[in-house]
């Protein structure tokens, strides 16, 4: 295909609408299925030179609501395996192997998904907090760094334990800042409502609870199955010795 749409060449960081045409690329986003055939879409982009005196950009390439810049599938699809997931509760690993996708990409279409229909969480007593893992571990380049860097990607989710409405939110990353940074979010009353917070055995998430008028009336407590987990190896080791002796 090729765009048919004027606003397509206008400077994403001016506005102002280009004629002079820099290369022509072609990419492939990934469409939604027809019946249950795939739909190969081929899209002939132009690269276009801004030519604005006062803009810092060089060069743009056209894009349109449906095909965002960068995107590797189309709006409609991501909107498609976001509700997938959301409202029918199929997990992303399911998901994106019936619409072979990536594991990243279909996250990604949930989470969009998901900021569109969650509303802000409603106090509760009891907040739980625990880390989900997103995905295999990927190596990025750090331009700040100006080296590659192994990331080990981790969600932090944040839970209502103490009524019904399930996942409060999420945050990337399981390090204290980022259970910090989403609490201070939400307001005094949300916080000065908890009164427990489960985590498992993790320091960073006990620092980000311990700090200091963050959560001023919350208790910090292990949840069972981990400190269970824990016991369980704990008691077989004391045990071995006097079995062996028996």
């Amino acid at each position: 295909m090729a765009t048919d749409e004027d606003a397509a060449a206008a400077c994403p960081s001016c506005g102002v609408f280009s004629t002079s045409v820099k290369e022509r690329v072609r990419t492939g986003p990934k469409d939604i299925p027809y019946g249950n055939d795939p739909i190969l879409l081929q899209w002939n982009k132009t690269r276009w030179w801004c030519r604005a005196d006062d803009c810092t950009r060089g060069s743009f390439t056209e894009t349109i609501p449906q095909v965002p810049h960068r995107a590797r599938i189309t709006r409609r699809l991501s909107t498609q395996i976001g509700a997938a997931i959301g409202d029918a509760a199929r997990s992303v690993a399911e998901v994106k192997a019936a619409h072979h996708v990536s594991w990243p990409t279909a996250h990604r279409a949930f989470i969009e998904h998901a900021e569109k229909l969650l509303a802000d969480p409603l106090p509760t007593r009891v907040l739980g907090i625990d880390e989900t893992r997103r995905g295999k571990p990927m190596w990025e380049y750090c331009k700040e760094a100006g080296r590659w860097a192994r990331v080990d990607p981790w969600d932090t989710g944040f839970v209502d334990l103490g009524g019904n409405q399930g996942l409060l939110g999420q945050r990337e990353g399981r390090t204290t800042a980022a259970v910090i940074a989403w609490l201070t979010e939400q307001t005094p009353s949300f916080r000065n409502a908890i009164e427990y917070v489960a985590i498992d055995p993790a320091a960073a998430y006990a620092a980000a609870v311990r700090t200091k008028g963050l959560l001023p009336n919350a208790i910090l407590v292990v949840d069972h199955f981990h400190l269970i987990q824990l016991a369980n190896p704990a008691l077989t080791k004391w045990s071995e010795p006097f079995v062996r002796r028996g």
